[in-house]
């Protein structure tokens, strides 16, 4: 808040970098009276001019702070590319079992995986309890199963085949149903990264970009040899660093980075060096 003998101010300015930007704004008369004392000596039409001319100069200064907020709107547009860039490096690769079968016995399944697909299969045996001899004996088996994309984000895998609980009685057709189901789809783990189908390409993108290792069918890569200063300056329309001083800011990266070259060269030359 901020006080004068004219008026009181009130502000709610919020800023999330890269993100949005916030400036509300609100004057308050400030009921003492004595600012008003020389403008009532005025008469009604000579007020209404001055009024003229004053709001023709607060429309200037609405004028000016939306001109400095679209220079905000690109730097903060450059700040949203950095920070979902990161997004994209910081992805961990997706786990799989390089296309072997292994029991996993934290959910009591056999499962088999590679960077695009996943799958997975799980036999519950129903079991009853003979009341002549106390034992229980096997009724029923139920199998589930299920084909998934193995998404390196864990959010998009999407099911593509599968079967819940389908209840055998006999334990050899349960298992020969399995051995079919593992035959039909065993064409998707031939390769540690398959192709990915156009649909399902959506799920290994991160910010709209491929994820390296990766590569979908009929459809080549996309690439650039634009590097990432190039782009900023681009949007930003000058050199990025013109307004912080670019010779201070790039002298001392370049002064670091040469340090540690000679420091490298040097330890490597005291390695070849023969002792004595």
């Amino acid at each position: 808040m901020k006080s004068t003998d004219v008026f009181h101010s009130y502000d709610f300015d919020e800023w999330q970098e890269g993100h949005n930007i916030k400036l509300e704004h609100t004057v308050y008369y400030s009921n003492d009276g004595t600012a008003l004392l020389p403008l009532i000596k005025s008469s009604p039409e000579e007020l209404r001019e001055l009024r003229k001319v004053c709001v023709s100069q607060e429309h200037k200064a609405f004028i000016r702070a939306q001109d400095q907020l679209s220079d905000w709107e690109k730097k903060a547009a450059m700040t949203m590319l950095i920070d979902r860039a990161l997004e994209y490096l910081k992805m961990p690769k997706a786990e799989h079992t390089s296309n072997q079968w292994q029991r996993d016995k934290q959910y009591d399944r056999d499962t088999i995986s590679n960077m695009v697909y996943s799958m997975s299969f799980y036999v519950y045996e129903n079991t009853e309890r003979d009341r002549n001899t106390g034992e229980y004996i096997p009724k029923a088996w139920y199998v589930t199963w299920d084909v998934r994309l193995n998404s390196p984000d864990q959010q998009h895998r999407d099911k593509i085949a599968g079967q819940y609980q389908k209840r055998y009685t006999d334990k050899a057709a349960a298992l020969k149903y399995i051995e079919g189901r593992k035959k039909a789809y065993a064409h998707l783990f031939t390769e540690i990264s398959p192709p990915i189908p156009q649909e399902y390409a959506d799920s290994f993108r991160i910010n709209g970009v491929l994820l390296p290792g990766y590569r979908i069918e009929n459809q080549e890569p996309r690439t650039t040899e634009k590097t990432a200063l190039e782009l900023l300056n681009e949007l930003l329309g000058k050199d990025l660093f013109s307004d912080l001083g670019r010779s201070s800011i790039l002298g001392s990266l370049a002064a670091a980075k040469y340090a540690q070259v000679k420091e490298s060269e040097s330890a490597s030359k005291k390695k070849k060096e023969p002792e004595i």
